[in-house]
């Protein structure tokens, strides 16, 4: 009896370790050239570039946001976020020092589709600490 306790409670053991070890890959996203964005098609990706000037478009009947970033090498990424448009993004993207996006590469559109932005601004718009975040999307859990 104490040797079958033993058992089940090792199973329960590494099932425990074996749940929380998907669940934490899972939660993982890693920061990506554009490049290798474009290879990102079934994976969830960030790519991070400041906003490029007059690129951002809310499309109202879509409800999806359009915009490009470029990141420091010049390459430029078009992105579209679909949801509502925050109220205070077109400052934030006018003063924005870089913008976080994850998401994933659609090559049939040649956009990057993103899930959530982050948007870290100068302290100057901010008028808080050096840099302060703004995050829009659906959390993940």
């Amino acid at each position: 009896m104490r040797r079958t306790g033993l058992i089940v409670g090792l199973i329960i053991i590494v099932a425990t370790l074996a749940f929380s070890a998907v669940v934490l890959k899972k939660s993982l996203v890693n920061y990506v050239s554009f490049a290798d964005a474009t290879q990102a098609t079934d994976s969830t990706v960030r790519i991070i570039g400041s906003p490029v000037a007059g690129s951002m478009l809310y499309d109202r009947p879509e409800s999806a946001l359009k915009f490009s970033i470029s990141d420091d090498s010049g390459h430029v990424m078009p992105v579209v976020y679909h949801g509502p448009k925050p109220d205070d993004l077109d400052t934030a993207m006018s003063k924005a020092a870089k913008i976080t996006a994850e998401g994933t590469f659609d090559p049939s559109q040649r956009v990057f589709t993103a899930d959530n932005l982050l948007v870290k601004c100068p302290s100057k718009y901010q008028g808080g600490p050096a840099d302060q975040e703004r995050s829009y999307g659906a959390a993940k859990a």
